[in-house]
């Protein structure tokens, strides 16, 4: 009986739909994950346990959230919530400006910032600045006086374009010194530039080049303008197409809006990211790519989300993070309605391009992302009760609402007030401890400890694809198969279980072997090769990693070995 060894070396095409179980006649059928839950896709080709969340703060009410960047060293997030936004820094409340804003109008504003402004703009709202004073307490919430306002006859005679009456922008830009508008209640597909320099200003004069502009996109349908990004030219989201300013810089006389494609976009604001524009289509089943193409001098929209679609679940936020110094990787994190996260891993000059799947113990329901920092607006249910929780992503944790802290030797472990009465998971000097209940902000343990983490438990999953090969007589995806061996090359890892498909043993990986001057000490991560001997026969001869408990993880490559 013919023996195969399959070695599958990257996992960085990521998590594949179901529906591309027989495509074996495709690269990313090799390089991709049937399953891929609470993992990172790395781009040197392996997968990581995502990050904990560490808790922060009780934000108090479902909330929204951007981040406003006053300088390199000064970042805060902004929480917008029914009729209030509570500033953040470093995950502490710094100070609560009252608002009239309702939570839907919350989930639809648009903003965008300069210095120490953030403008805020909603279709049935004036325009709004939020300046930041000389403190980090110190902020200002007003209504911009906009002069010149352009006029339009809506059938009563000429008129402010923008009015109570009328409605108000509902998207905003800076680009090339001016503020750009997008679109109002009722007059949904017209573009708005200010005097150059002269942001509140739309005198649009006679015309000269740096007059305001003021222009209708001339397309067949009503394409309402839902966002405006400012990348290499200033591109124009709307619920009919994509459409993108080729001429530079704008001015009345030359300004040329150009279609490029009809997919339509939803109303979560894009990002920018890897040199393409990532949004979400108006039918909020795809995430799309708007890419310039040298070769057709014009933008695409391809789906970035084709070979992993089962993961996008109407999505209620986006944003990118950029890699760091220290991780080449770029993420789009993806929120969908029912409170998981689809996380796309982009590295387009490597080829790098695949999602997979984040849950956590109650919903995610926003998110933003801070220089290098990743924030969540998070709704769990602890002891009973609902609460919303401001967390960030660490990537030194392994549980979600977590506190990880270093204290004098002690059994007593305080500060967790925010899980009280809910069974919780302790890491004490890199072991792992019995669970624990924090009563009144505090649990004890049975032995001092130094270094703790206490938080929420998740599991990861990673299942292989069925194993393939063609032998001199065909194809053997669906011929039965009798697993033999798996050897796993793991990185920095302990606590993995290893099964498949064949076999109902779910194997404990050892951490380490009996020895002297082991005990007494928290188990070293293993960096290397550990195998698994499993017996069993089945048709698809899939593997499936698990890790139970709150420990790193990474996965490097892994071989199959069956008979066939």
């Amino acid at each position: 009986m013919p023996r195969l060894r399959t070695l599958q070396t990257t996992f960085n095409a990521g998590v594949l739909d179901p529906r591309l179980a027989a495509r074996t006649d495709i690269k990313q059928y090799y390089q991709g994950a049937d399953t891929g839950t609470n993992v990172l896709a790395l781009p040197q080709g392996g997968f990581k346990r995502r990050p904990g969340m560490a808790y922060h703060a009780t934000l108090g009410a479902e909330s929204v959230l951007f981040t406003f960047s006053f300088n390199v060293a000064q970042t805060y997030v902004m929480a917008f919530q029914l009729n209030a936004i509570k500033v953040y820094m470093d995950g502490v409340l710094q100070a609560t400006v009252t608002t009239t804003y309702t939570l839907a109008q919350c989930k639809e504003l648009n903003v965008t910032q300069s210095a120490d402004t953030m403008i805020i703009v909603h279709e049935s709202h004036q325009p709004a600045k939020l300046v930041r004073g000389g403190a980090h307490t110190s902020w200002t919430l007003s209504n911009i006086t906009l002069t010149n306002i352009p006029t339009f006859d809506f059938g009563s005679g000429a008129e402010a374009v923008w009015s109570a009456t009328r409605g108000w922008p509902k998207t905003v830009a800076f680009y090339q010194q001016r503020l750009w508008f997008g679109g109002s209640a009722q007059r949904p597909q017209t573009l708005w530039g200010s005097v150059v320099a002269d942001y509140y200003n739309y005198n649009v004069g006679s015309g000269a080049d740096d007059d305001a502009l003021d222009v209708t996109l001339d397309t067949n349908q009503i394409n309402g303008i839902v966002a405006l990004m400012p990348a290499r030219h200033l591109q124009l989201f709307t619920t009919g197409g994509e459409f993108y300013i080729s001429s530079s810089p704008i001015t009345p006389g030359n300004i040329a809006i150009k279609n490029q494609t009809r997919f339509g976009s939803s109303t979560v604001p894009p990002v920018n990211i890897d040199g393409a524009t990532i949004f979400l289509d108006y039918g909020q089943s795809s995430v799309r790519e708007f890419l310039f193409s040298w070769e057709e001098d014009a933008y695409t929209s391809n789906s970035a989300t084709l070979l992993a679609s089962h993961l996008i679940t109407t999505p209620v936020d986006m944003d990118a993070r950029r890699g760091t110094a220290n991780e080449d990787a770029n993420y789009v994190y993806v929120v969908n309605s029912d409170g998981t996260m689809a996380v796309f891993n982009t590295l387009r000059s490597q080829q790098v391009a695949g999602w997979t799947k984040w849950e956590t113990t109650g919903a995610i329901e926003a998110i933003t992302v801070e220089g290098t920092t990743v924030w969540f607006a998070v709704k769990r249910t602890i002891n009973s009760a609902t609460v919303y929780y401001l967390e960030q992503a660490d990537a030194d944790t392994y549980t979600d609402a977590n506190k990880n802290q270093t204290q004098s030797a002690s059994t007593t472990v305080a500060n967790l007030a925010h899980l009280d009465g809910q069974s919780c998971r302790v890491r004490a000097d890199g072991a792992i401890m019995d669970d624990a209940t924090p009563s009144s902000g505090s649990i004890t343990l049975a032995r001092t400890t130094t270094s703790v983490e206490v938080g929420l438990d998740y599991d990861l999953t990673v299942k292989t694809m069925p194993v393939t090969s063609e032998f001199s007589n065909g194809s053997i995806l669906t011929e039965k198969k009798r697993l033999i061996r798996i050897v796993a090359d793991i990185y920095q890892s302990l606590g993995i279980y290893i099964t498949t498909s064949a076999s109902s043993d779910n194997v404990l990986v050892p951490d380490r072997t009996l020895g002297t001057g082991i005990l007494d000490s928290a188990p070293a991560s293993f960096t290397g090769i550990k195998e698994v001997y499993l017996n069993g026969w089945d048709r698809l001869a899939q593997v499936t990693i698990t890790q139970t408990d709150p420990q790193p993880f990474t996965l490097l490559g892994l071989v199959v070995e069956v008979e066939a």
